[in-house]
């Protein structure tokens, strides 16, 4: 187990649903001047002491979304007496944490049990050995005098509903009877809703995690692992490697949209770390995501709740969960739900739509007389696998889960037929691809190939589809890998050699540049041209480019993007086009920046108009119009980093990989993509992490960069410390 200190970090918190709040707290607040805002539990703690609105919290939140680990984290700081790390103005409290799932049955045994008695029996049995003895009475005094944080973590772990509505009037008396005493509960929003606490409660919500808490989490979370890992020790070397690592799932956290939502979810996000360090930091791709999908499901379907109840002090007390369907078993149900599901285009199900349908798999299972309504409450409510979104409105807790169960019946079920008439139809297609790249990730994948090279019309995004399913493919045969490699090499065929015998050796890479080159769409192609410079030069997997990446970049690839732009272009798009202009507009090759020709040159290429940098909107992007040299522009890969200045004062930026915006936070000026701004904030080295040059030969000769500029015209500070050095590691020469 991680140390929690080094771990947590604070989710955020706030007011959502006012129909939970009671009518004269809702009239409190809103005579308040100030609007209530989102917050961490610590700001909340701190309004306790002083503010009798704020004394009784409800914080409801989806599985997974860090309630328990909040409130273990609140006992961990009071217990060690460190409130003032939560907040500089928390209260003192004696911290009791009770989980509801160990204790109701005592309460309902005993429905008159004062909380005092209660908490004195959960206190005896914190440990079995040399146990707790607190005097008579004592919790009872400090009850009295306001001294205990009352925390009541689950009551949607207490399993029957009229069970719950007990134990929620249970704590209402208790609130009554401390009416100064300050209670927290926990809930999931489900459980919450038919046993809603009746006294002056602030009903709140647990927000999802944002960007900077992904971030720091992970990199918390892989430091601390690292140290475990070593026995605890500490050293440069060891906080070095969790760094790296941790950059390296931040970036791949970043790239796919789809693992970016589940980890804005604290125990999916613990989840993906766990699967990301077991592949020794390698990108999450297609085979990966099937581990971590399937991981997941095991989790949520099984392991999660064994976990809790093996966690805790008063664990022997609870009644054991309905264990009579196992993880597999509930799989095997939801799997054709998925496919059903999936083959209706739908993510959505009412119980009246999958009934039959549930009824007939449940038969199935030896001993059981579940019905529909009883699975899909255990799924609901306790494993959080299905996702209420309204009243008899159901649907996967996430996209990817019903992806997954999909794949995985059409595989063990030999449907195969399904996934090859949706790649017939390109509109079928944007619904079943990542059902098809899981399939593929489990079984042998030539079928699915044959399919796409035998299209009439095939799509770009058939011929990727068809690429990933070789890549990522448990096995496929020989020659449908070489018709494969035939076909996507066709685009390549306008490489002169020896350049074109290199493109061929590392294909796919180049496939799908040289597929938007040849068909003429030049923005998207320059976009493509950022991912392959980045993924190319960026050998350890950070994500981005930093300067050791660039003046590494190797020239035989940089000579292949550039051959692909300009013959595609006819020589009016590409690196060298681009550096004869450079030239010719006075600036010299000495490793200097000079601003009066560099503006010259920047007009020339049409990224400049009357004195000012355009939209990229406004950029011709057309050969037969644009000036010589507009394209590549490759603004996507823009990264603004602090110098040792910087740093002292405060300055950071904000980089939003893919999308080009990045707001520094220390002039706020923001750059975009809507246009191409000049940035002269001296605090900042701003270096490009998209294309780069190498020192190729030892002759030293001077190349033209990969438009080492691309980022530099958005920042007269970037091409006046960066653009001498790219050029100074040069080596490709290009006739010069």
């Amino acid at each position: 187990m991680l140390n929690l200190q080094q771990v947590f970090v604070p989710v955020q918190i706030c007011q959502r649903s006012l129909s939970r709040t009671s009518p004269n707290l809702l009239r409190r607040l809103e005579e308040r001047e100030e609007p209530f805002r989102s917050k961490d539990i610590g700001d909340f703690l701190s309004l306790m002491g002083c503010d009798p609105d704020f004394r009784r919290l409800a914080i409801l939140g989806a599985p997974g979304s860090g309630k328990t680990t909040m409130m273990r984290y609140l006992t961990l700081m009071y217990a060690a007496r460190t409130p003032r790390k939560l907040h500089p103005k928390a209260p003192q409290f004696i911290p009791v944490l009770l989980y509801l799932r160990d204790v109701y049955p005592t309460i309902l045994q005993t429905p008159d049990l004062p909380l005092a008695d209660l908490v004195t029996t959960w206190a005896q049995k914190l440990q079995t050995t040399d146990p707790l003895k607190p005097p008579t009475g004592w919790f009872a005094k400090k009850l009295s005098q306001n001294r205990c944080l009352i925390m009541l973590d689950g009551l949607d772990e207490v399993p029957d509903e009229r069970d719950r509505q007990r134990i929620s009037q249970w704590v209402d008396r208790q609130m009554y009877e401390y009416p100064d005493t300050p209670f927290i509960l926990t809930s999931r929003p489900l459980g919450y809703e038919k046993a809603q606490l009746q006294e002056d409660v602030m009903v709140l919500e647990v927000e999802p995690m944002t960007d900077e808490q992904i971030q720091s989490f992970v990199r918390n979370w892989y430091l601390a692992t690292e140290v475990k890992s070593q026995g605890g020790e500490v050293d440069l070397g060891i906080r070095e490697e969790a760094a790296q690592q941790a950059s390296r799932l931040i970036a791949e956290i970043e790239r796919q949209p789809a693992l970016a939502e589940m980890a804005s979810n604290p125990l999916l996000l613990t989840m993906i770390a766990t699967v990301h360090r077991r592949r020794n930091g390698l990108p999450l791709r297609v085979d990966n995501r099937l581990e971590l999908y399937r991981e997941i499901c095991q989790v949520l379907l099984e392991r999660r709740e064994m976990a809790k109840q093996s966690s805790n002090v008063l664990s022997r007390e609870v009644q054991p969960v309905d264990d009579r369907l196992s993880a597999d078993q509930k799989q095997s149900v939801l799997q054709p739900l998925a496919l059903d599901l999936t083959q209706r285009k739908t993510l959505r199900f009412t119980l009246a739509e999958v009934r039959p349908l549930l009824q007939a798999k449940l038969a199935t299972l030896p001993g059981l007389d579940w019905t529909p309504e009883q699975f899909l409450k255990q799924l609901r409510e306790v494993d959080a696998l299905i996702a209420k979104e309204e009243e008899d409105v159901f649907e996967f807790a996430h996209r990817s889960f019903q992806e997954y169960l999909t794949a995985t019946e059409i595989k063990e079920t030999h449907q195969e037929a399904l996934l090859i008439a949706a790649l017939q139809d390109p509109e079928s297609l944007k619904w079943w691809a990542d059902t098809i790249r899981l399939y593929a990730a489990q079984t042998d994948t030539s079928n699915l190939i044959d399919a796409a090279l035998n299209l009439e019309t095939p799509t770009l995004d058939t011929w990727l589809l068809a690429i990933d399913c070789w890549q990522t493919g448990r096995t496929v045969q020989p020659a449908s890998k070489q018709a494969l490699l035939t076909k996507i090499t066709e685009p390549l065929m306008v490489l002169e050699e020896p350049t074109l015998t290199w493109a061929k050796q590392v294909q796919p890479r180049y496939f799908k540049l040289a597929y938007l080159l040849q068909q003429g769409a030049w923005r998207e192609a320059d976009r493509e041209t950022y991912y392959v410079l980045r993924d190319v030069g960026d050998r350890d997997h950070k994500g981005y480019l930093d300067i050791s990446d660039i003046q590494q970049f190797p020239c035989q690839d940089l000579k292949i993007i550039d051959q692909l732009w300009v013959k595609y272009s006819q020589g009016t798009f590409g690196f060298s086009v681009q550096k004869e202009v450079y030239v010719e507009t006075g600036n010299p090759l000495d490793g200097e920046y000079h601003e009066d020709t560099w503006i010259k040159f920047a007009d020339r290429v049409g990224w400049r108009k009357d004195g000012s940098y355009l939209n990229y909107s406004d950029l011709k992007a057309n050969p037969s119009f644009s000036p010589t040299g507009e394209f590549p522009t490759i603004r996507f890969g823009l990264r603004l980093l602090p110098t040792p200045s910087a740093r002292k004062t405060g300055c950071f930026e904000d980089r939003l990989p893919g999308t080009g915006r990045h707001v520094v936070s220390a002039s706020n000026r923001a750059l975009t993509t809507s246009g191409f701004k000049q940035f002269a904030n001296t605090n900042f080295l701003a270096t490009f992490c998209t294309a780069s040059i190498g020192a190729c030969h030892s002759s030293h000769r001077l190349c033209w960069p990969g438009v080492f500029f691309l980022a530099f015209i958005f920042c007269r500070i970037a091409a006046r410390v960066l653009l001498p050095q790219v050029l100074r590691r040069s080596g490709l020469g290009f006739g010069l």
